[in-house]
């Protein structure tokens, strides 16, 4: 790799446009070109510039996680905005007041619960508003959701709750993750067998909901299904944790951690300015980065500033030399730094602020 960096910081995230553009190009062919299938999930890059990027491709609707992210997009005047949570406690009202504030917008929130719809219910029928929801339905994840067999009873009590309106039916699969393909088709058909016996069941009744599902690693097999709006979110940007789960010709990395050698401890140790700080530690040592350019370099511990690799022989490198990762969960690795710093024709030509790093912009 040739970037000059003399003015690149390190620890850092470097991101490159035209790889983002390539990706959205690649998970918009894989719906015929069609962006009214597609909701992508904005967790991943949090930035405007790559809403304003999908937006320009004509997707219109997306999906997110905090009310934060959701002012992100209606600062692109997104025209669909779903916040992938059961809003409660003071994130009802703030949802409201973004309704109230983004008027060329329009807001969604997911519900699973009647209890949790009736506290929305009185805080936007105080406002004289009404907000849009999805039921979020557990197909195997269980982490949110109600389990499809209990659905209809649920819709038919949110229904006759002022101030809301039912849009859609909402089911994420992250669980998902089988690396053979055939076997993850195998295991979205059966985790999805009530989930398409409720929408057969309700077609009828509700013919126009909006069939919100999966995520970046079951996409691949929800595309074939014109019924379905797909929600990746990873794809944008990908990661190293998702790149068995593609092809080698299908979505490509496009941002990368720099890092620099602050000192080198031993003859086969190097130490980087590359902590907990700089990438999610959720996972094992051995799977937070990938090394680009030497795969041989090896992770064996970091403290908050500072990553030990053993390399083959620490004198064939220097103070200050950089090196260039790919993050294996870029989401979490993404949300510690303020900046993406942009690289074009493999030059710093700018940075993109990650403005819905915080959890508050606004509102």
């Amino acid at each position: 790799m040739k970037i000059d960096c003399t003015n690149i910081q390190s620890p850092g995230l470097l991101v490159f446009p035209d790889i983002v553009k390539e990706n959205i190009a690649y998970v918009l062919n894989l719906v015929n070109g069609d962006p009214n299938r597609l909701r992508p999930h904005i967790k991943t890059h949090k930035t405007k510039e790559v809403n304003d990027l999908l937006l320009a491709v004509g997707i219109k609707k997306f999906k997110c996680a905090t009310i934060a992210e959701a002012e992100l997009l209606a600062l692109s005047i997104a025209p669909s905005i779903l916040l992938s949570m059961q809003p409660t406690g003071p994130n009802i009202e703030r949802l409201a007041t973004l309704v109230q504030t983004y008027p060329k917008s329009e807001f969604a929130c997911l519900i699973d619960d009647f209890h949790a719809a009736q506290v929305i219910s009185q805080v936007f029928l105080k406002l004289g508003l009404t907000i849009q929801v999805f039921i979020d339905i557990n197909v195997g994840m269980n982490r949110t959701g109600i389990v499809p067999a209990k659905t209809e009873a649920l819709i038919h009590q949110i229904i006759k709750l002022p101030a809301i309106a039912l849009r859609g039916l909402h089911a994420y699969d992250g669980h998902i993750r089988d690396l053979d393909l055939d076997e993850r088709k195998a295991h979205v058909q059966r985790d999805f067998i009530e989930f398409k016996a409720l929408v057969q069941s309700i077609s009828p009744e509700y013919p126009d909901l909006e069939l919100c599902v999966g995520g970046t690693p079951s996409f691949l097999v929800h595309h074939q299904n014109p019924a379905y709006v797909c929600s990746p979110g990873t794809f944008v940007f990908f990661d190293a944790g998702y790149s068995t789960l593609y092809p080698e010709d299908s979505l490509k990395p496009a941002l990368y951690i720099i890092s620099r050698i602050v000192s080198k401890p031993s003859k086969t140790t190097i130490c980087l300015d590359l902590g907990h700080k700089s990438v999610a530690a959720e996972n094992n040592i051995d799977n937070r980065v990938r090394f680009i350019d030497h795969p041989e370099f090896k992770l064996l511990s970091q403290s908050e500033e500072h990553g030990i690799v053993e390399v083959p022989n620490s004198e064939l490198y220097e103070i200050g030399q950089e090196f260039y990762m790919i993050p294996y969960h870029v989401c979490p690795t993404l949300a510690l730094h303020a900046n993406l710093q942009v690289i074009e024709n493999e030059i710093f030509t700018g940075i993109w602020e990650v403005k819905a790093r915080n959890r508050k912009i606004n509102i």
